[in-house]
């Protein structure tokens, strides 16, 4: 058969070496590579260069990777809808999620859903979004859960909305603009409110480039032309915050995130007075994939409990 065995292919194609392969594979490196010349001679041609360290594909052998990849995802389809039929409400969900955003958001939606399926297997993949993006494409995750700036569009996945976030603005609670700010606000969903530029009065303490909050906060920055000072940037939210705390600077957090670093007397998250810091919190999957039922199923239950949250 044209695509037997295809993932001892694959792992050759992505090891770039038989020996790898056979590690990653349990088997033996003489059988992997006669496995190898069994295929390259079924097929009538050369899959990869022989000569070249590490393994490179020929354009041939390019081609029938990403055949082999197809079908690969083909199989995967057959079995996730096959146990679907099955009625199962058991099995393995493999999630990805932001590293602050499971820590937010994981302990307010996952004991409810554990207790509706006891059967259901979590496997947690916390990451940065370009991660959790990859982990998706490659087949890795089943869903992931993410923020989507205005500036993004994910052309391969589907995303399905959860909610509607605040992006807040993290400020020490005694610096002097502050202080004249809290003397004289409006409230807004039960938070003060501040303009955004608040930022011309004390420094930005900021994400790192290539994070969705970044891209949103970069967005909103642009769109009402400010500039602010930067004073240093950081890939870790919790970071920001406690800086904010130690009267360094502001900090852009999303809601969920404020719920978990309160510091109470030191920080003021003040909900911002543009609609360009709100964004949609999504369910986001591959678009050429089933959906197995498990994850309708949580997808379903993060819903129920977001909404009931508002």
């Amino acid at each position: 058969m044209i695509f037997r065995n295809y993932e001892y292919f694959l792992t050759i194609a992505d090891s770039g070496s038989l020996t790898k392969a056979a590690e990653q594979l349990y088997v033996s490196q003489p059988s992997l590579s006669q496995y190898l010349k069994r295929l390259e001679s079924s097929l009538g041609v050369e899959l990869f260069d022989h000569k070249s360290s590490p393994l490179k594909l020929t354009y041939i052998g390019q081609r029938y990777y990403n055949y082999v990849k197809k079908v690969k995802q083909l199989d995967e389809n057959v079995q996730k809808e096959f146990r679907d039929i099955q009625q199962q409400t058991g099995g393995r969900l493999r999630l990805g999620v932001a590293f602050w955003r499971g820590a937010c958001l994981l302990p307010d939606i996952f004991p409810a859903f554990h207790k509706a399926y006891p059967g259901i297997h979590l496997e947690l993949l916390e990451g940065r979004a370009s991660q959790l993006e990859s982990a998706l494409m490659s087949g890795k995750i089943d869903i992931a859960v993410l923020n989507l700036p205005h500036t993004l569009h994910y052309d391969k996945l589907t995303c399905e909305i959860l909610c509607q976030e605040r992006i807040l603005l993290a400020a020490p609670t005694q610096h002097p603009y502050t202080q004249s700010l809290l003397q004289d606000c409006r409230v807004l969903g039960g938070r003060p409110v501040a303009p955004l530029d608040m930022l011309n009065h004390m420094p930005l303490i900021l994400t790192k480039p290539g994070q969705n909050l970044t891209h949103e906060i970069t967005y909103a920055l642009n769109r009402h032309q400010l500039e602010p000072d930067i004073l240093l940037e950081t890939g870790n939210l919790t970071t920001a915050i406690n800086l904010a705390a130690r009267g360094m600077g502001c900090a852009f957090v999303p809601e969920e995130g404020a719920k978990v670093c309160l510091h109470p007397g030191e920080v003021t998250y003040f909900a911002v007075d543009s609609p360009d810091l709100i964004w949609e919190l999504g369910a986001v999957y591959r678009k050429d994939t089933y959906l197995p039922k498990i994850a309708r199923l949580f997808i379903a239950s993060v819903k129920q409990q977001l909404s009931g949250q508002v």
